[in-house]
């Protein structure tokens, strides 16, 4: 008897070990499944490609203004009141002629002046009193209108010996001396406006039908050889529509910006480059790759289209989320993306059939040796 009960004892002892083991068992195995849950996944993050796009042109700075500056009429001058690389103001007398002859001139067409009104009023009078003819009276006004016209010409001929700056600027060059003489529109100087400058250069006929059309607040980087570190940029003035006979290329010319300290002075003829975003210029949208394996296919049930997607890595969350992209050619092993991506998001590329929205990941990293 005791020894049955003895063996009862030592079963139930077994038994209760038993379920121990299993209950154990069966709370392991659970944590081992919550573990396997958070799988590691391979990640791309996407990253611009925009320096592919960038092209550099060479150019050269002009002045925003610049003329050739002459008298109307010719004759010595008398007068030089400026030098090379001289500073003016619009309206500063530059250069004046001897005017003794203009001022002769003057003087003898007032003379015909006075002769021809007083003749005209002698025939006006006349005619009030049927004493002449209207062809005579009509004679003596044409007359009178001509005198009229020789004596503003005559002090136009004397305004003209006199050369102001038509606008502020530099003289960029001085091509006369005082005491010469000097014929109508021959060059005396050139004069520049250095405060504004452009910037000039050329671009193949494949972009020029683009510049024009580019967005209006566009300004590519203007990189000048002897500044450049300085920030200066170039928005678009003009362009030609003929080509340059020698290079086939156009002509184009940008209103030059310039921003921050202007420690360096910078002049017309200085070389420089232009960095130019081809994408912004051409009208172009960027676009991404990824791996095709990193595409979901579905149907829509709604809809009945097919629709694709990607799964999203979230860093904060370690979880990853479904977003609908829109594809475009397939390149190699990877595939183009139209829409849906930006840049820095980060796409699971591998295994993106076995997870589910908001399924917690972890980023997968390469062990050494592997």
């Amino acid at each position: 008897m005791n020894r049955v009960k003895r063996i009862n004892m030592m079963a139930s002892v077994a038994i209760t070990t038993a379920l121990l083991i299993t209950g154990c068992s069966s709370s392991e195995t659970d944590v081992t499944v919550e573990k396997e849950i958070i799988r590691p996944v391979k990640l791309l993050t996407i990253k611009s490609t925009d320096a592919i796009n960038i092209r550099r042109f060479p150019a050269e700075l002009q002045a925003s203004e610049e003329v050739d500056l002459a008298f109307r009429v010719g004759g010595q001058i008398i007068k030089l009141d400026v030098t090379s690389g001289q500073r003016v103001k619009k309206g500063d007398l530059l250069a004046t002629l001897d005017p003794t002859d203009f001022q002769l001139q003057i003087e003898l067409a007032q003379a015909n002046q006075k002769l021809a009104e007083a003749q005209f009023k002698r025939i006006q009078t006349m005619l009030e009193q049927n004493a002449t003819t209207h062809s005579q009276y009509d004679s003596s006004k044409a007359t009178l209108d001509q005198a009229n016209n020789a004596l503003q010409t005559a002090r136009n001929q004397l305004k003209y010996t006199k050369v102001y700056a038509p606008f502020d600027g530099v003289i960029a060059s001085v091509d006369t001396e005082e005491f010469q003489y000097v014929g109508a529109t021959q060059k005396l100087m050139h004069i520049q406006n250095i405060d504004k400058l452009e910037v000039d250069f050329q671009v193949p006929e494949g972009l020029v039908v683009s510049i024009r059309s580019t967005k209006a607040d566009y300004a590519p980087r203007v990189i000048v050889d002897v500044a450049p570190d300085d920030k200066l940029f170039g928005t678009y003035k003009e362009h030609k529509t003929t080509p340059d006979p020698n290079t086939k290329a156009y002509d184009v010319t940008l209103n030059l910006i310039r921003e921050g300290n202007k420690e360096h002075t910078l002049l017309p003829g200085m070389t420089a480059n232009i960095d130019m975003d081809l994408n912004q210029l051409l009208g172009e949208v960027k676009h991404f790759s990824v791996p095709v394996e990193a595409v979901l296919r579905h149907e829509n049930t709604t809809t009945g289209l097919s629709e694709s997607s990607v799964w999203i890595f979230d860093e904060s969350t370690h979880k990853v989320t479904s977003r609908a992209v829109k594809l475009g050619v397939l390149q190699g092993d990877s595939i183009e993306i139209l829409e849906g991506l930006k840049e820095n998001d980060r796409v699971v590329t591998a295994g993106v059939h076995t997870l589910t929205e908001s399924m917690q990941v972890r980023p997968w990293t390469r062990e050494r040796g592997l």
